[in-house]
């Protein structure tokens, strides 16, 4: 199982992606692929934002897309036990001078919940954790 990170779904949704990322995206599995409920927010935030700013819903319609569409059946849930794992990691983060935001500490969770590789170009912001990791955006 993969999760995508918010920065992929947003390349992915580009006028002009990163191919690398799209070969990538291309060589995975549709069911293997799932979005979780942070990324999901941070998807509608943005567009919300862009549409404030620029009185166009084309942000929010490729959001819904996504969502809606391509992964209705693979939206992973912040729910118990990934609420208490991603306070533990804030905490832990944050005790060794590394502090992880909340969005992040929530992905994270739910992906060592589920057994799942977080697919991020933020790596940093993951290392440390007991999670497995992949840059698209390096993929070969």
């Amino acid at each position: 199982m993969i999760v995508l990170d918010t920065n992929v779904v947003s390349e992915s949704s580009k006028l002009r992606p990163d191919p690398r990322v799209m070969a990538w995206l291309e060589r995975q599995s549709d069911g293997d692929v799932h979005l979780c409920a942070p990324v999901v927010m941070e998807q509608f935030y943005g567009a919300e934002k862009v549409m404030l700013k620029q009185a166009s819903d084309r942000y929010l319609r490729v959001a819904e897309d996504h969502v809606l569409r391509k992964f209705r059946d693979r939206l992973l849930p912040f729910a118990y036990p990934a609420d208490r794992i991603s306070g533990r990691i804030r905490a832990l983060r944050e005790s060794r001078g590394r502090p992880i935001s909340i969005g992040d500490a929530m992905i994270a969770a739910i992906c060592i919940v589920h057994g799942a590789t977080l697919a991020t170009r933020n790596v940093r912001d993951f290392d440390g954790l007991d999670l497995k990791l992949v840059n698209p955006f390096e993929a070969a």
